[in-house]
């Protein structure tokens, strides 16, 4: 039986009975017509897989030759983007070079590196940026909730449906939707998302009337997206259909030399919404710079924002920190259970109780419990 699909034969199908019987030939090729189908459909499908997947790569290829040759000869920012490390200067320069285009844009980071800043920069940068930019957070919403959040809904689709609504696919068109934590959606809604991206149209909920969109796809997540496609977890398909062109945001940790202007750009804006003049002295800059920082940007944020709102006086000391009081639970919140390469064991204090605000103490299981040198840094177990 020939594998046909679209008039195109992809392969044959052979089969040789092994005991004769009463059965009829008829009966053979009807059973072998249907098998032989399933198979040249399945064959199809993956060929579109394999050929979209090596377009990707090649355009992912491309793009990536195309920055190398020009990111030596500029240097690039952003606008509420601080980044002077190399490792920004690159992520900048990626973010520029895949702006102008239409491609899919893949955000990869740990939480807290700034994320959607990065793709607001995408979308400004884009010819498309008179027209929405519109976010989406999809670990936030259920299955149903998230069909009806993008898709939108007709009157009567469900109970509590009182008119028509718009989905955020129809709000962004002609601009840029953005789809954060994507590694966190359902693998039933990866199959509807899948088909959205391939026939760049959807149907309302409740509804029969196909919707096409124009819509510049950005998505983000900290997940490690080819671990679950390995796993089944993921949809190789979708993960190649949004992984076109990948940009990884490192963690703080890593770029500590943004760090200084980080600290100088949320403290300039802390005096200015609140009418001070606070400065951060060289000891508590050598504070900032040492800590490990597992939340990124966003915890050196909150730190700045809660040391700089409970100081006395106009300068922030290192002793205004609450590690130096032994006050730190980021590790503790963060359950890190990584060995610090850097810390001597002979220099540590097992911290048994840790001192809430108010003054009243609460107990720290020592297996858990934030390990913390003499100098007052909060050091990685």
């Amino acid at each position: 039986m020939p594998l046909r699909t679209d008039q195109i034969t992809l392969g044959v199908l052979a089969a040789q009975r092994e005991v004769e019987g009463m059965a009829r030939l008829s009966d053979d090729q009807r059973l072998l017509t249907m098998v032989a189908t399933l198979l040249a459909q399945s064959l199809a499908l993956h060929r579109s897989v394999a050929a979209e997947h090596a377009r990707l790569q090649l355009e992912t290829t491309r793009l990536q030759k195309a920055l190398s040759q020009e990111a030596p000869r500029r240097r690039y920012s952003l606008d509420n983007v601080v980044g002077h490390s190399k490792t920004m200067q690159r992520v900048f320069a990626e973010v520029h070079q895949a702006a102008p285009s239409r491609s899919t844009v893949l955000l990869r980071g740990e939480s807290g590196t700034g994320k959607e800043e990065i793709a607001r920069a995408i979308h400004y940068l884009s010819p498309r940026k008179e027209a929405p930019f519109i976010k989406v957070n999809c670990a936030a919403l259920t299955e149903s909730l998230l069909e009806s959040e993008l898709f939108g809904h007709e009157k009567g689709a469900f109970t509590g449906a009182v008119g028509e609504r718009k989905g955020r696919f129809e709000l962004a068109h002609g601009g840029t939707l953005f789809l954060d934590e994507v590694g966190d959606i359902s693998p039933g809604f990866q199959a509807k998302l899948l088909r959205v991206l391939q026939e760049r149209e959807f149907e309302r909920v409740g509804g029969s009337r196909p919707v096409k969109v124009d819509v510049r796809l950005i998505c983000a997540t900290n997940r490690d997206l080819e671990r679950m496609v390995q796993r089944g977890e993921y949809r190789a398909d979708l993960y190649y259909r949004i992984n076109v062109v990948s940009i990884f945001l490192p963690p703080l940790r890593e770029r500590r030399d943004d760090i200084p202007p980080l600290v100088a750009h949320f403290l300039d804006r802390y005096n200015k919404e609140n009418h001070r003049q606070l400065k951060v002295t060289p000891e508590a800059m050598q504070v900032l710079s040492n800590c490990y920082w597992p939340g990124n940007v966003r915890e050196l944020q909150n730190c700045i924002e809660r040391t700089a709102t409970m100081v006395h006086g106009e300068a922030i000391r290192d002793l205004a920190f609450p590690c130096k009081s032994n006050r730190c639970l980021t590790q503790t919140l963060h359950h890190m259970e990584k060995e610090d390469p850097v810390a001597p064991v002979s220099s540590t204090i097992t911290v048994n109780k840790v001192q809430r605000p108010d003054g009243s103490s609460i107990p720290v299981d020592s297996r858990r419990a934030p390990a913390v040198s003499r100098s007052g840094r909060c050091l990685l177990r």
